[in-house]
């Protein structure tokens, strides 16, 4: 399959497929070890192969399916995002990326630091005033109000 509008959006579909491939590659991971539960290790009746592993994993149908799973679930969601109108908004994103303007190191720390002092001013406020109000109830509940 030839990429639509090949050489734009390179970088934005290179993320996008290293993300799609992790995904998929650790979804196939936990299927597999899912699966390790049953005492079977190996329907392949061959014994050569029962005995031969690969990337330090037994070879055996669990293996195959997970890999066969992986592989068809990739191919999939691959097909899906190389649409047009999906691969027009990829570009479109990737595009806008390169006009925002980034903060430098100093600007970001500051805003974090500010971020963080508002943060803190407000949770010290609302605990004062759950304070308050906790005291304020129980004085009238408890004394009857007066």
């Amino acid at each position: 399959m030839e990429a639509y509008k090949s050489g734009q959006g390179s970088f934005i579909r290179l993320s996008v497929n290293v993300a799609l491939v992790l995904v998929v590659f650790l979804g196939a991971m936990e299927l597999y070890s899912w699966t390790q539960d049953t005492d079977d290790k190996s329907l392949i009746p061959i014994q050569v192969f029962q005995d031969l592993p690969l990337l330090g994993v037994p070879f055996s149908w669990k293996f195959l399916l997970c890999t066969g799973l992986g592989l068809g679930l990739w191919w999939l969601i691959h097909r899906a995002i190389s649409k047009p109108a999906r691969v027009d908004t990829l570009i479109e994103t990737e595009l806008e990326l390169k006009k925002v303007s980034w903060p430098t190191g100093a600007e970001a720390r500051n805003a974090t630091w500010i971020v963080v002092l508002v943060t803190i001013i407000l949770t010290a406020s609302l605990a004062f005033f759950d304070i308050a109000l906790v005291s304020i109830f129980k004085f009238f509940f408890e004394t009857g109000g007066g």
